[in-house]
């Protein structure tokens, strides 16, 4: 699933306490709030990230780097987030998830939304008094308006500002907001164009009551976040760690113990140890060199996935190199994705410096870098994917560890 990330505004209500600087990079627990959405969404498996940039975009990206891709709307100052939006209509191509850059808020805010698997807003019951709330309307668990100016009567709680859409019902929003725009509304809220698609689609509303969250309009939200928020993420954050330490634990524990009963032990038995490639699906290959040596290798594109069948447990290595022109001597920054089954191991940001062994017909090659992983036992699928790079192409060599036992 996609994010989208709508951050071209300036942030004018927050006078001298932004002090000049984009609200998606004020500090909350030494962190700018975009590092702390980043991180949410990479935990809950969102991604690939796209940011709608207006007001200080070179700062934000200089911050952000290539963990996001970039919508620039060079006319922030005139326009609102519906046009923001509408701007990443051909960026959003499946399931996406929309998240206005000025909120911070506890993981499990994203896991309820994501949870309802289809179209639907998170919102708050417990809030939606105030005269700059986002208010709802809720029916039957379906969202039926939104707007600051919904009548008491009918304000079910607050709009957080995350949604999330169906590729079919993005789409429809897109054409929406291009309606809206045409008619003059490039000055609205995304949530006008949300209030016309909920007269046509079903859009759940979910309840997050409880959990902390805070929008950062004013210098007072700012010091709640900071004061009330943010401890209760951050104290639910470390109780969070502590519980996933102790089940690796427990985990690595319970492996070591079957292992032992499988009789994985041959595998500290004298004999040679090798390391052999596993079979590379859906991607193409190329040959390298160092010397007379020869190397073939998996070539993978930006966004493309390598995948392969591997039988645990099993330690595998997953090597790559992000190719590079000609001539640069500088270090290439690149991100992959390793996924095993469904579930998904990492993001790894790599640095890629430019080899003087190594050599291609087309490209220059960077050094290797390495990823080792425990496959448990099964037949697993892992795929590989390279999320984001400058050059757009990468190298990758996947090998499992092989006994070579001498009796047989």
């Amino acid at each position: 699933m996609q994010a989208l990330i709508l951050a071209a505004g300036r942030g004018s209500r927050l006078g001298n306490k932004s002090a000049e600087i984009p609200k998606c990079l004020l500090e909350v627990g030494r962190r700018p709030i975009i590092e702390h959405q980043l991180k949410t969404l990479a935990e809950a498996g969102v991604g690939p990230v796209a940011m709608v940039l207006g007001y200080c975009a070179d700062e934000i990206r200089e911050i952000v780097g290539i963990r996001a891709e970039y919508v620039i709307n060079s006319r922030w100052s005139s326009t609102n987030s519906l046009y923001s939006f509408w701007l990443a209509r051909e960026w959003v191509n499946g399931p996406v998830v929309v998240v206005n850059c000025d909120i911070l808020f506890h993981p499990d805010i994203l896991g309820r939304l994501l949870a309802a698997k289809g179209d639907a807003s998170a919102f708050d019951s417990g809030s939606g008094d105030g005269r700059e709330h986002m208010k709802v309307a809720v029916v039957n668990g379906r969202l039926i308006s939104m707007s600051k100016q919904l009548p008491r009567n009918q304000v079910a709680g607050e709009n957080v500002g995350i949604l999330s859409f169906t590729e079919e019902t993005a789409r429809a929003l897109f054409r929406k907001a291009g309606q809206l725009i045409d008619d003059g509304g490039e000055k609205q809220w995304l949530g006008s164009a949300v209030c016309e698609i909920v007269k046509e689609r079903e859009v759940l509303a979910v309840d997050v009551a409880g959990l902390p969250w805070g929008e950062i309009d004013f210098p007072y939200d700012l010091d709640r976040v900071r004061k009330e928020v943010w401890p209760v993420i951050q104290r639910d954050s470390r109780a969070r760690r502590r519980w996933w330490r102790l089940a690796r634990g427990a985990a690595a524990l319970a492996l070591v113990l079957l292992l032992l009963m499988t009789g994985f032990q041959r595998w500290l038995s004298p004999g040679e140890l090798t390391w052999e490639p596993l079979e590379v699906e859906n991607v193409a290959t190329t040959r390298i060199r160092a010397g007379d040596r020869w190397q073939t290798w998996s070539l993978i594109q930006a966004d493309e996935t390598a995948e392969m069948q591997v039988f645990g447990p099993v330690p595998v290595r997953i090597d790559s190199r992000i190719l590079v022109a000609k001539g640069i001597s500088t270090e290439v920054p690149y991100v992959v994705e390793v996924e095993l089954d469904d579930w998904r191991v990492g993001w790894f940001k790599e640095t890629g410096k430019p080899s003087r062994q190594w050599r291609h017909a087309d490209f220059g090659i960077a050094k290797r870098q390495r990823i080792n992983l425990d496959v448990p036992e099964g037949l697993h699928t892992l795929r590989v994917r390279l999320v984001a790079s400058d050059t757009g192409v990468c190298l990758l060599r996947v090998r499992q560890k092989v006994f070579d036992d001498p009796e047989e």
